[in-house]
């Protein structure tokens, strides 16, 4: 019998108009349909009048949607100029676009991103919009700093600790109140033991005497001189933290929308342009990073004016996970079409490398996200909660690995997150005993399964009576 012939189905064209370009440091290359133009591939440099004329060449040649793969830093002005000019840009990992062949060039990447895109076979990264990209500039700045701020301070334990200087063991804090007053007074010039313990607050624990006896040290010049220069860089720190944070609370004003929306002011997705909403909260105090009562509160109200749900009423999450989760996504939340997706992009969904039924082996794909490592970060302070969370996160503590249980945790907040922003609904606290009789009525459910596969029938037993001297009263 002839062998019948069979059609084979070949990838069709779903992006005609369409572009790819390979992200260098100082030169790009652009890649087109070789229809639309006699030379498909050029190569401009990284200037801005370069990327400009980039613009203009894939206009003349009808382009409307452009890839481009994210190339360390370099791809952001190439992204802010086409995106400006109108183009749809797609931002794409680069494992979403590794060469099949073992050739390797800048132009048969250009060309591959651009026939991958023309078949449909790339997504884009997500990307929060234009208003919401200076919030998230400003947080990580101040997180750096923070950063480098921790880092002065492990000086100057070091410098103590080299002198024998043992403060760090008679006080919780040695940024604290106690303690600068303390350094700053040794760095004055002050030696004597009984006058700097004279700088002891009234609640610290430890008493005067062994705050002396832990300052009495070799006071070696170099040593000093060290302690000298981490608290000058320690001061500078926090003058560029309160900076930064001025600018942050500026951007959430803009940011928040307007109280009464059929007023005459501008519409759109950027609140009072002068930052009253955020005005008047600090994140961190001046003692160290603590953060104060007041400055939490206000910043809490004025992300929860930002984002239109309370997300600190979760608990395990704090103002600054909040402050995380609103500048790295901003209130739209409408790139994740569900709970699962923003759970994927967030890494903390379950892994999907299953073949034959059976999970393979070997690590996923490490996830470097803010927002996840916040929500991981949360889970674990839920450990302690005496929560609904805090429960459940204690029960997946003792039947599950350490970060299995963290991660699972995780997602549950970050599904609780989502639903919370997409429908507009505030948090409800149900409760341990929420939990208890919920576990009360899964284990009777399984007891009750168990008994009819035996043939047996369960029963309640019957609540007995106590006596006035609490011995049983007899049936």
């Amino acid at each position: 019998m002839p062998r019948k012939s069979k059609r084979m189905e070949r990838l069709k064209v779903v992006n005609p108009d369409c572009a790819g370009i390979d992200i260098g440091k100082d030169r790009h290359y652009v890649a087109v349909d070789p229809e639309r133009c006699a030379e498909p591939v050029r190569s401009f440099d990284g200037f801005t009048r370069d990327l400009k004329a980039m613009a203009a060449w894939l206009r003349s040649c009808g382009v409307k949607k452009v890839a481009m793969e994210s190339t360390s830093v370099y791809w952001i002005p190439v992204y802010e100029v086409l995106e400006r000019a109108g183009f749809e840009v797609l931002l794409v990992p680069p494992r979403m676009t590794k060469q099949i062949a073992r050739r390797k060039s800048d132009v048969l990447d250009c060309q591959w991103i651009w026939q991958l895109l023309s078949y449909g076979l790339l997504r884009g990264a997500f990307r929060p919009g234009d208003a919401v990209c200076p919030l998230r500039a400003y947080v990580r700045q101040a997180k750096r700093l923070i950063e480098d701020r921790v880092r002065c301070v492990q000086h100057m334990q070091k410098a103590l600790t080299e002198m024998n200087v043992r403060l760090d063991s008679v006080l919780a804090d040695i940024m604290g109140q106690t303690g600068q007053k303390i350094l700053r007074a040794i760095i004055g010039g002050e030696r004597d033991a009984q006058r700097l313990a004279s700088f002891r607050h009234r609640q610290v624990k430890a008493s005067g005497d062994t705050i002396a006896a832990s300052l009495e040290g070799t006071w070696r010049e170099e040593h000093l001189f060290a302690l000298e220069q981490a608290m000058q860089r320690y001061d500078f720190c926090q003058q560029q933290i309160d900076v930064c944070e001025a600018q942050i609370a500026a951007q959430i004003g803009r940011l928040t929308p307007p109280e009464d929306s059929t007023d005459d002011s501008p519409s759109g997705d950027e609140g009072p342009a002068d930052g009253s909403a955020g005005e008047g909260w600090k994140t961190l105090s001046r003692t160290g990073g603590k953060k104060s009562a007041a400055g939490d509160k206000a910043l809490t109200m004025a992300l929860h004016e930002m984002m239109g749900v309370d997300l600190t009423a979760i608990p395990a999450i704090g103002t600054r996970t909040a402050l995380t989760i609103a500048s790295e996504i901003g209130p739209d939340f409408s790139a994740f079409p569900s709970a699962q997706h923003f759970c994927s992009w967030l890494g903390v969904a379950p892994r999907t490398r299953i073949s034959g039924g059976k999970p393979l082996p070997g690590r996923l794909p490490k996830v470097v996200n803010p927002v996840g490592q916040a929500l991981r970060m949360a889970a674990m302070a839920a450990r302690r909660s005496q929560t609904f969370i805090g429960a459940r996160h204690r029960a997946r503590l003792a039947r599950k690995d350490r970060a299995v249980a963290i991660t699972a945790t995780a997602r549950e907040l970050a599904c609780l997150i989502y639903l919370m922003v997409t429908r507009g609904e505030e948090y409800v606290e149900k409760g341990m005993d929420a939990y208890e009789k919920r576990c009360i009525d899964r284990t009777f459910a399984n007891l009750s399964r168990k008994a009819r596969t035996l043939g047996y029938c369960l029963v309640q037993a019957a609540q007995h009576q106590e006596t006035p001297n609490g011995a049983p009263a007899a049936d």
